[in-house]
């Protein structure tokens, strides 16, 4: 029996095209490009005099609010109804680009690089045999940290995994120095307590999950003041949110 999908209406026709518009472009449009690449798009051309005269530009326009658009007068109550909707559309776009955007990144050894190794022996051996020792890729996001461990080059049968810790389950983050190496070196680590490590996403190992008794997550980077700072940040933001 063949399947038949119904053919989106107009109106989800256009929040799907809203939704595809990249939010960053659109904080550099004009005034006549809104005109040009959203009105046009959502066939409101009436309000173009107005959008050019008041100077509504891509950054005023994702800034829009109800209050402002009874202000333009520029539209009859059904149409600025529909308009902020489609713009509500744009702006959740936007949201969702800016909690998934790198705010800091880093590939660590398992063990760290030169300034903050846990011992010497081991920058030494990672500098002679660098295809031996595996990596983690640490990603800082407004979502949550994320971490990916790699096998080393030559480790055919090593575990590959991905996971992630969301803000909404972060209890706490500590910053730590190290001395290594009868205190020549120091090892600069930023501790990271959660409630909940459940959330592993592309989880491709025979590891079992981590569960919430498992021991803090620790970075070790000469840089993780500067992460420890944004991960507060971003951590605000999300419980800002949550209130």
């Amino acid at each position: 029996m063949a399947v038949t999908t119904q053919p989106l209406s107009k109106r989800a026709q256009l929040e799907a095209l809203v939704g595809e518009l990249d939010p960053l472009q659109v904080l550099e449009w004009t005034p006549q490009e809104v005109v040009d690449k959203f009105l046009v798009l959502l066939s409101m051309e009436n309000m173009a005099k107005a959008f050019i005269e008041h100077q509504i530009s891509g950054a005023v326009l994702l800034a829009l609010t109800e209050e402002h658009m009874k202000e333009l007068t520029c539209a009859v109550l059904g149409q600025r109804v529909l308009f902020l909707e489609y713009l509500a559309v744009l702006k959740r776009h936007k949201r969702d680009a800016d909690r998934s955007k790198t705010l800091w990144s880093v590939t660590t050894p398992e063990w760290g690089k030169q300034s903050h190794h846990h011992r010497c022996t081991g920058f030494c051996f990672q500098f002679c045999f660098p295809c031996c020792v595996g990596t983690r890729e640490w990603r800082v996001t407004g979502q949550g940290i994320r971490w990916r461990r790699n096998r080393a080059a030559i480790d055919c049968c090593g575990d590959v995994e991905t996971q992630f810790i969301d803000y909404r389950f972060l209890k706490d983050l500590e910053l730590r120095k190290e001395p290594k190496c009868l205190c020549c070196c120091v090892a600069h680590e930023l501790v990271i307590y959660a409630d909940d490590k459940d959330t592993i996403s592309g989880h491709r190992t025979t590891t079992p999950l981590i569960r919430a008794e498992a021991p803090p997550i620790t970075i070790v980077h000469p840089d993780v003041g500067r992460a420890e700072s944004i991960i507060r940040n971003a951590w605000a933001d999300v419980r800002l949110v949550a209130d």
